[in-house]
């Protein structure tokens, strides 16, 4: 998948990550570049970013 925006908290292991796409649910697998499989546990709320087509989403681990 590829991403618009990641975030990555180093002290937490969690990668926020920004797509162009509205259509992503907690649970689901996403994949890196690397073929690293993630899963989606989180969604960030952002009116504005849903209405443009863009998500921000939360995995464990560093999303590249």
């Amino acid at each position: 998948m590829k991403a618009i925006d990641v975030l990555y908290l180093e002290s937490e292991d969690i990668s926020c990550i920004t797509i162009q796409r509205t259509d992503i649910v907690a649970g689901q697998k996403i994949i890196d570049k690397n073929d690293t499989t993630f899963e989606v546990y989180g969604l960030v709320p952002n009116g504005r970013g849903l209405l443009n087509g863009i998500s921000s989403l939360l995995v464990h681990g560093k999303f590249d």
